[in-house]
């Protein structure tokens, strides 16, 4: 952007970098998911998952992290979609004093997206699937051949019950 001054000259003005957030990209089933990197404690490999008894069936159990016990949670019911035997990844979330694992077929990429790229949700009165999910979901982040779900980790953590 330019400025003219009363001398005639022109003023070069900057532009203010546009704020942004760092995302994880991973994928559940088809579809793709982000999370804000800084509650993304680490990715690890899949490991051997303790059931617990009476917990609900989300739950698959707990790990033992370097000596902290971590429960494990399998996302796909809550995002209204298939099960799957398959192993992937596990995300491991720190929020707050909370920290949790969440099951994931793969993680893709760490990028940078400008906070007004992230678009609301659009809405489909119709589908009770998409409602279910579209709770969980903060705003669609545009891909260049797709887009990617920013979750709602704070109303996924309140939701999904532990015990």
């Amino acid at each position: 952007m330019a400025d003219l001054n009363n001398e005639g000259s022109v003023d070069v003005i900057e532009s203010l970098p546009e704020e942004e957030i760092r995302v994880c990209l991973f994928s559940i089933g088809e579809d793709t998911y982000a999370i804000p990197v800084e509650l993304l404690a680490e990715i690890i490999i899949p490991q051997k998952i303790f059931p617990v008894p009476t917990t609900p069936s989300h739950v698959l159990g707990v790990i033992n992290l370097r000596g902290n016990i971590v429960p494990i949670v399998d996302m796909r019911p809550a995002l209204s979609l298939p099960q799957s035997s398959a192993a992937g990844q596990i995300a491991i979330i720190k929020y707050g004093a909370l920290t949790v694992g969440i099951v994931v077929d793969n993680v893709s990429e760490v990028v940078g997206v400008p906070k007004t790229g992230v678009q609301a949700i659009p809405t489909d009165p119709g589908s009770q699937a998409n409602s279910n999910r579209s709770r969980f979901i903060a705003g669609i982040i545009p891909r260049e051949t797709s887009v990617a779900a920013l979750l709602n980790i704070e109303r996924i953590l309140d939701e999904i019950k532990l015990t």
